[in-house]
């Protein structure tokens, strides 16, 4: 207990005379503030621009803050000498002078130093071609103003800046021009800002940019020089030539792809400066065949581009392949071959025509299209005839099915004949009688009709030549009239028409106004009035006219014959009584005289 009690007044013993120490030592003045100094580099430049501040005579390993106006770019510590080097960024604002400052915890000052925001422009690319389109960007410039954008001298685009003097996203496009270097430039109301280059290269566009070998492609180039003859290649061959204008441009020239292989290849134009530009073509493979339509049995012939080079080539038809000429079909070294093959057995319809080089296939359509084909082709010039022998083949039918063949406008059915699983046939008719001129031959199977043509001869035949009765003579009143046969040649043929037929009339005057009697389709070169047409009798100087000509099967009527006349006179009985009584006498004195010579010999 007493050890305690003299250790508690040791310890306040103690803390009194440190407290009295404390008391008695005088205080440490705080440090003045001091006045430091900064210097920039650069002292101007557009926004974004990269500036170094050196600062000295600040108090040591004091904290620094720099202020850009009263934007706050920068902060660190000075170091044990009090100085700092502190870089920062101009900020985004509009053209203009600023003060920088720097200050430290300490609460140092120092002098204002001012920079000088100045006006820039930003494009998204630095290079490219006539057409392309350009985004400008631009800072520095007077807050809220309008500013215009320029292509060397030329207004290509304009914007408009916010309250820190900034825009973007201003577009323009990239105006003809030659190849080289171009200046871009933004100005305002009151300044402009530096150039931009930008650097033109020539350039082509083609349409299309793929395609096969014969199709035509059109090619427009730009920024060559000016005035300046071009020529264009595909790959190493020259395949066309153009001029350009005044800025080195050029348009629509068009030029035909020429026959190579499959795949891409380079077309490039070029000047006599040099400056050239190429672009890249795919060439696909194609085929094309002639005729795409058509009947079984005819020739197809097939052209084919863009395969393999030296490959063999298969054609198939509805999948089957088929017999071509040449019988082995080789692609050139530019990967092109013609063939040609006959069309097999179809009934109508559309069938594939497939052509492989064993890579690449490539496929087109053939209608078989219902056909009929006469085995003589007749028209005007060669026409057919009566009775003529007609073989007609159709195919692309309904197979299997009954087929009626008529011929003419109004049916004269001629055959009936069944079509094969192909749906082919073949029926041969004679030509029936039919007038002269256009025919249709036509054949049906139900569903399918078609048409044929045939021309029947149009030639007259001859005007006959009259015989019975002589002209200008009496005739019976019953007459027989009589002419000669006429017969008629066929063309092309060592046989006849069916017989002529014949017209006849009889008229009272020259002209045949007045016809009397008329007969039509005599099929005998002679007629002998009947009973009721006997004519009236009639003056020699009031004869009767008669003419005749000859009408074929196919209604082709030759001219009429010259008229002829001939009268009837009346029947005159007492002359012919007198001479009936002389003749009965004349034989009753015979007899009589022939009895007396009897008598005599007798006795």
């Amino acid at each position: 207990m007493q050890y305690n009690k003299v250790l508690r007044t040791l310890a306040c013993a103690l803390i009194l005379s440190l407290t009295l120490l404390l008391i008695a030592i005088p205080a440490t003045p705080a440090p003045a503030a001091l006045m430091g100094s900064i210097s920039l580099s650069p002292y101007s430049g557009p926004v974004g621009t990269s500036v170094t501040v050196n600062g000295l005579g600040f108090t040591p390993d004091s904290a620094y803050t720099v202020t850009f106006s009263t934007t706050t770019v920068a902060t660190g510590y000075c170091d044990g000498t009090g100085v700092f080097i502190a870089t920062f960024s101009v900020p985004t604002k509009a053209r203009g002078q600023y003060a920088v400052t720097a200050t430290t915890s300490a609460g140092d000052a120092c002098n204002s130093v001012n920079f000088t925001i100045t006006s820039k422009i930003t494009l998204s690319a630095s290079s490219g071609s006539v057409g392309d389109a350009v985004t400008v960007g631009g800072t520095g410039f007077k807050a809220s103003s309008s500013v215009t954008i320029y292509f060397d001298s030329t207004s290509v685009s304009s914007a408009t800046t916010d309250a820190n003097g900034s825009f973007s996203n201003a577009t323009f496009t990239v105006p003809e021009s030659l190849a080289g270097t171009h200046n871009v430039k933004g100005k305002d109301a009151d300044d402009e800002s530096p150039t931009t280059v930008f650097t033109i290269s020539a350039n082509i566009t083609v349409t299309p940019t793929s395609g096969s070998v014969g199709d035509t492609v059109t090619i427009s180039g730009s920024s060559f020089a000016n005035s300046s003859n071009i020529t264009i290649y595909f790959d190493t061959t020259s395949v066309g030539t153009a001029y350009t204008n005044a800025t080195g441009g050029f348009s629509n020239i068009t030029f035909t792809i020429p026959s190579t292989s499959r795949g891409d290849h380079t077309i490039k134009a070029e000047d006599a400066s040099s400056n050239k530009a190429t672009t890249t073509f795919t060439v696909a493979h194609k085929i094309a065949i002639t005729p795409t339509s058509g009947a079984p049995g005819m020739t197809v012939t097939v052209n084919g581009s863009g395969f393999g080079a030296s490959k063999t080539i298969t054609i198939k038809y509805n999948a089957a392949v088929v017999t071509t000429t040449p019988a082995t079909i080789n692609t050139d070294a530019s990967g092109s071959f013609t063939a040609s093959f006959t069309v097999p057995a179809s009934v109508a319809g559309t069938y594939a025509v497939e052509i492989s080089d064993g890579t690449y296939t490539a496929s087109a359509n053939f209608g078989i299209t219902i056909n009929l084909i006469l085995d003589e082709t007749t028209s005007e010039a060669s026409p057919g005839y009566v009775g003529m022998p007609v073989t007609i083949n159709g195919t692309g039918f309904t197979p299997n099915t009954q087929v009626k063949i008529t011929y003419t406008s109004t049916p004269i059915v001629v055959a009936t004949v069944s079509s094969d699983s192909e749906g082919t046939f073949s029926a041969t008719f004679k030509i029936p009688k039919s007038e002269h001129g256009a025919h249709a031959i036509t054949a049906s199977d139900g569903t399918n009709t078609l048409e044929a043509a045939f021309f029947m001869e149009q030639t007259a035949p001859a005007s006959p030549k009259l015989q019975q009765p002589p002209n200008g003579e009496k005739a019976e009143s019953r007459t027989l009239f009589d002419w000669q046969d006429v017969t008629k040649d066929i063309s092309d043929a060592n046989e006849l028409s069916t017989p002529v037929t014949y017209d006849l009339q009889i008229a009272s005057d020259a002209e045949f106004t007045n016809i009397l009697l008329e007969r039509t389709e005599l099929t005998a070169s002679g007629y002998t009035l009947l009973k009721g047409e006997s004519l009236e009798s009639t003056d020699k100087e009031a004869p009767y006219y008669w003419r005749v000509r000859a009408v074929d099967a196919a209604s082709n009527a030759g001219a009429w014959t010259s008229a002829r006349t001939f009268y009837v006179s009346a029947f005159n009985w007492f002359l012919y009584g007198l001479i009936g009584a002389g003749v009965i006498i004349v034989f009753f004195i015979g007899f009589l005289a022939g009895r007396k010579s009897k008598r005599s010999s007798y006795y």
